[in-house]
């Protein structure tokens, strides 16, 4: 394409877009609230995974004690620990500090302890594993180990509720892409009609065309880039509004001082954004090919 007919085909851009700019505002709009669906699942997505594995960073095994164990099986239990792979620390919790600390969290509500007669929480063996054991498997394995050990009354590992939100994250990754899929195709239908619509204003320009030998190449250029810009175009409001309502949210957690301990919610990475564009080009880019053949057929 040489520069005169790269002028022509920008020229014919503007004048399409400026002369049916409620069309193309529409076609815009709805790349924008598609992205929006798509880019909020995603953000909910990433930021859920990185929850799941800061929780499991910071895995604890509790092994509870036997009423009445000695001192020195106690001593000659935690060697018996220490010598289990994929321990990195083990701290033991006394029944009078169990006691304590529970009176501590329970802060103004510790009278309700005041008429117990005797202490009924067991003394524990507090055990954080090494980074490289944060998977089930070895965590299970770990357990396993420390169940069979003479001593030990009861393990707790977190491992129902957290098994059960790692089974929500899968379900919730299948339905993001699920319903991220029927999000896009519904946009390009949408769209693609929209234009569709713009089209046929442009019926007896397109006719006069081809009269004297345009091809369809060079008439259906203008209607690609003008759509491609559209969709790049709605990407970015659509990103503009997530990162706005993104701020908003964390500005929001730290006025009401949620805490979220280490885990800090974050925005897309520069990979996903960019998908995000290029996901808008190709509802414009589809939009305008379906939109394109069916009109160039009648």
């Amino acid at each position: 394409m040489n520069l005169t007919m790269a002028v022509s085909v920008l020229r014919r851009v503007w004048r399409n877009i400026s002369s049916g700019l409620h069309l193309h505002i529409a076609v815009t709009s709805t790349v924008t609230f598609s992205l929006l669906i798509i880019g909020a699942f995603a953000i909910l997505y990433l930021n859920i995974n990185d929850l799941i594995r800061s929780w499991q960073e910071n895995i604890k095994v509790v092994a509870y004690l036997k009423d009445g164990i000695s001192d020195s099986d106690i001593e000659h239990l935690r060697r018996e620990i220490v010598r289990i792979d994929g321990i990195a620390q083990i701290c033991f919790v006394s029944k009078d500090a169990a006691l304590a600390r529970l009176k501590t969290q329970l802060k103004h509500r510790r009278s309700i302890l005041d008429g117990l007669h005797e202490n009924p929480l067991p003394a524990s063996f507090e055990i954080r594993l090494v980074r490289a054991s944060h998977n089930w498997e070895q965590v299970e394995q770990v357990a396993r180990q420390i169940a069979v050990l003479p001593g030990i009354k009861d393990l707790e590992y977190n491992k129902p509720w957290l098994q059960r939100f790692l089974a929500f994250t899968t379900f919730f990754k299948l339905a993001s892409i699920i319903i991220g899929g029927f999000v896009f195709a519904t946009a390009v239908f949408v769209s693609s009609n929209t234009i569709k619509l713009a089209l046929y204003t442009k019926a007896e320009e397109v006719e006069i065309m081809r009269l004297v030998g345009a091809t369809d190449r060079f008439i259906k250029t203008p209607f690609y880039l003008q759509n491609l810009i559209e969709g790049i175009l709605g990407a970015l409001i659509a990103l503009g509004i997530l990162f706005g309502a993104y701020k908003f949210f964390v500005a929001r957690v730290q006025t009401l001082g949620v805490w979220l301990g280490p885990f800090q919610v974050r925005f897309l990475p520069r990979t996903v954004t960019g998908a995000l564009v290029v996901m808008g080009m190709l509802i414009g880019w589809f939009s305008s090919y379906f939109s394109l053949k069916q009109f160039l057929r009648s």
